[in-house]
């Protein structure tokens, strides 16, 4: 049935496609996806998939079950993030976003489309498999929170789940092909504040002042150092401050600076030393300069460590359905975080991979771009490998 499945997702693709340009020209920033969730449940309801009450207003969960008799029944879960960024679209597309300086600049427009192609192809083979598919629509990816609430909600239990996958499209992978990694593969990713408190004074004479700005300078650079003399080059990790806000005049030294940034590791014993080495060099720095600080450090997601067994399925799947050579071995991980990471450190198994969305010859598209636009020929390819997974587990 292998390749009837990638050409039963063909068949789906026109109408896939007209779903994820609806849902691409109506965004909607994280905890804020009520259209979007209204939709897809409207779309679930449709097929007859059993949607699973929820508490939170955004989000959804929905339940099917094979018919096909056996002695085991596993019960897959797979995820799609629904929510934009926030970010003006400059695309110019007849489907650009109507929502001013929201956008789907990542791509879960597309992802959101694939998985309601699998319910829907699922939905009419239902006598083929058995065991218990859900289906976990989630929002607030972009800012780390949606899959701890999903968790909460109780999508990972009742019936409990055996294994979790999920895709994102990959700009540097071409069409029809997907990428995995085994182990960690992404890296976790955590956020902080820092204030750094000092004492005004006139631009010109910077010597009545404690001065917050060159403070706030000095550690930004220190905090590098941390990376450079402080942790093995071999432990991938990354210290950015992202922001910088302080003053209102070009001619006056402000009273305080804000700093904000984000960590990210892949060894999570080298994460937990983080923020202590932080606080020892924001404590000197500042003492020196002889300004203060207030100091706030936040564990958002842990690295993204994915299952070799689940990968080899999701391996299998994919040649059974785009054939062989279609499955690249991604030659390193990433420093960027996914908080899909949470649902894989309550479960024993479960992988996340990539799928391909580059036009061959043509200039990659970037993510989190304002330009960027998911490529819809890919959609029935993550349809067809996410169909046959199922499949495979519950023959």
């Amino acid at each position: 049935m292998s390749k009837k499945i990638l050409d039963k997702a063909i068949e789906l693709k026109e109408e896939l496609t007209k779903i994820r340009q609806n849902i691409h020209q109506h965004p909607e920033l994280s905890f804020q996806e009520f259209r979007t969730t209204v939709f897809i449940k409207k779309e679930l309801k449709k097929l007859g998939i059993t949607i699973v009450p929820l508490k939170s207003k955004t989000g959804v969960l929905g339940l099917l079950k094979g018919k096909k008799k056996s002695a085991k029944e596993t019960i897959i879960a797979l995820r799609a993030d629904i929510d934009a960024l926030p970010i003006q679209e400059q695309t110019g597309l007849k489907y650009q976003s109507v929502n001013k300086e929201i956008m789907h600049a990542c791509g879960h427009d597309g992802h959101i489309a694939v998985l309601l192609g699998v319910a829907k192809l699922l939905s009419s083979i239902k006598s083929d498999f058995s065991g218990v598919v859900k289906f976990i629509f989630q929002p607030a990816e972009e800012v780390f929170g949606g899959a701890k609430m999903m968790i909460k909600e109780g999508v990972l239990v009742n019936p409990p789940v055996d294994i979790i996958v999920a895709l994102h499209c990959c700009p540097l992978i071409e069409v029809g092909e997907i990428g995995i990694y085994d182990g960690t593969y992404m890296a976790s990713a955590d956020k902080f504040t820092i204030n750094i408190l000092g004492k005004g004074a006139h631009g010109a004479y910077p010597h009545k002042s404690d001065d917050p700005v060159l403070t706030a300078a000095q550690v930004i650079v220190a905090l590098q150092e941390i990376i450079s003399r402080e942790i093995n080059a071999l432990d991938k990790t990354v210290i950015s401050v992202c922001t910088i806000r302080g003053g209102k005049a070009f001619n006056v030294i402000p009273e305080i600076v804000n700093l904000s940034g984000t960590v990210r590791c892949h060894n999570p014993e080298v994460r937990n030393t983080i923020k202590e080495k932080m606080e020892r060099i924001i404590k000197g720095v500042t003492s020196a300069y002889k300004c203060s600080y207030q100091f706030n450090y936040e564990f958002c997601v842990p690295p993204l460590v994915n299952t070799s067994e689940v990968n080899t399925l999701i391996a299998k799947a994919a040649k059974e359905t785009l054939g062989e050579g279609k499955v690249e071995s991604l030659a390193c991980p990433a420093m960027s975080s996914e908080d899909f990471s949470v649902y894989l450190g309550k479960l024993p198994r479960g992988a996340f991979f990539r799928l391909g969305i580059a036009n061959p010859g043509e200039k990659p598209l970037i993510l989190h771009n304002s330009h960027f636009n998911f490529n819809d020929r890919a959609i029935p390819y993550g349809v067809a490998v996410l169909t046959q997974l199922v499949l495979d587990l519950n023959n």
